[in-house]
């Protein structure tokens, strides 16, 4: 990324770095699994043409038990894509838990230039749980015009160095209109991200990147530093556009599980967030939503909503984030289990995320019961 674009760094800090133990199952390799790549072994999918799998982690009781690396170095950087969502989301938790950030306030409380009539009917909470109905949703007709908002800010957000940075994004999000009323179809749009991290930059007084690196990164002993890609206006683009090594990647996974302590001093994610990304106040928005739900690449298990920027939660708990060109994080509190991948899927033919479910279910869910 930082090859490509300009990008602020996410500092690790000058702590210790967070030593993963290590506990090899090659047994995993031979698990089956059945994804739209087709059913094979995890081994056959690992280095299967199609997938492009880069890096594969999973991490059980906080020791690392598979790291494979089919298409990169282990010190190499990849980008999350949206995966990095869940960066964003836990940030706006934490801050709402200090007292800065109010998920039931309007948007232009926190930002006052967006003072239009549909803005001002949006609250915090439908941007985190991506039920603004705003005009900006991710599907193929809206990235493929030209004259679509999407289409136009995501253009003008990607210019490279040295290219005319036209409209900021902060800017061109401000025109943005309601299609429907907000809190009715979840509609997954990373300009709800977007929007959250001006939100957070406004509260906090520092640039986003800091507060990632303040509240997330420095805390859970990082091994080397995280790169976010700016507009050519300067803006994070935290939406979807961080890279980091994949081991770090895993580190922030388990964050989310009982073996936090072993990359953490502190408890980062605090008990209060579960019992809030498991509300199912928005169940129902997520089967009304256009092309954003992706319960149909888990098969044979019941999904239960999506919130606080996860694209799925299940209902035995377990979360899931995707990212555009095959990227994610699965994280299973209750086996204490996390997955964390990395792919560069040719034009974002083909998503395999099932996978991580299926080891999950298959090596430690029955363990646990």
């Amino acid at each position: 990324m930082p090859e490509f674009y300009q990008t602020a760094t996410v500092y690790r800090g000058a702590g210790q770095v967070a030593l993963l133990e290590k506990n090899i199952d090659k047994s995993l390799l031979d698990i089956l699994t059945d994804t739209d790549a087709g059913k094979m072994p995890l081994k056959n999918l690992l280095n299967s043409e199609r997938a492009r799998i880069q890096g594969a982690l999973v991490i059980h009781d906080g020791k690392v038990v598979l790291e494979e690396y089919p298409g990169m170095r282990d010190l190499d950087k990849h980008s999350w894509f949206s995966a990095s969502k869940q960066l964003l989301g836990l940030t706006v938790h934490i801050l709402n838990e200090d007292g800065l950030i109010d998920l039931e306030k309007n948007v232009n409380h926190y930002l006052p230039e967006y003072d239009s009539d549909d803005w001002k009917r949006i609250k915090v909470k439908h941007l985190l749980h991506h039920v603004s109905g705003m005009d900006y949703v991710e599907t193929n007709a809206n990235f493929m015009n030209p004259e679509h908002l999407l289409s136009k800010s995501i253009t003008y957000s990607l210019s490279t160095r040295h290219e005319d940075a036209g409209k900021s994004q902060f800017d061109m999000l401000k025109n943005a209109q309601s299609y429907i009323e907000p809190g009715v179809k979840f509609d997954y749009a990373s300009h709800n991200t977007q929007i959250l991290d001006f939100i957070v930059e406004r509260v906090s007084g520092k640039k986003f990147e800091d507060v990632v690196s303040e509240r997330i990164w420095i805390q859970a002993g990082m091994e080397s530093g995280g790169h976010y890609a700016l507009s050519a206006h300067g803006e994070p683009l935290a939406a979807g556009y961080f890279a980091s090594r994949l081991r770090d990647f895993g580190r922030f996974a388990m964050l989310f599980t009982p073996s936090w302590n072993k990359v953490a001093n502190k408890q980062v994610v605090s008990d209060s967030y579960f019992k809030k990304v498991y509300d199912t106040s928005y169940a129902s928005a997520l089967k009304k939503g256009v092309e954003t739900d992706k319960s149909k690449y888990f098969k044979h298990s019941k999904t239960s909503h999506a919130t606080y920027q996860w694209d799925l939660v299940f209902e035995d708990g377990d979360l899931f984030k995707a990212g555009r060109y095959g990227q994610g994080i699965y994280v299973s509190p209750a086996t204490n289990t996390v997955v964390v991948f990395f792919s560069s899927v040719y034009q974002n033919q083909l998503y395999f995320p099932g996978f991580a479910r299926q080891i999950v279910q298959q090596k430690y869910r029955l363990k646990s019961l």
